[in-house]
């Protein structure tokens, strides 16, 4: 029936000789995953890292010059 047919482009045609599926086709490496309707959160960086730098780093420097002293 002309109206269901549908167009193939030349990427997702039928390509004979390939007998078997190859995963290249269907999977993306490093790709962003799909996101929830109501998932709300932004792209922003997470701070609880910078917070635990932050907070180490005074620690790491009195033991710093402590075992100078030492």
């Amino acid at each position: 029936m002309p109206s269901c047919s549908r167009f193939a482009s030349s990427s997702h045609a039928h390509r004979p000789g390939r007998g078997r599926v190859e995963l290249s086709r269907y999977v993306r490496i490093r790709a962003v995953p799909p996101r929830a309707a109501n998932d709300n959160r932004t792209g922003a960086p997470q701070l609880w890292r910078w917070a635990i730098a932050l907070g180490t780093a005074p620690t790491l420097a009195v033991a710093l010059a402590l075992s100078f002293l030492i």
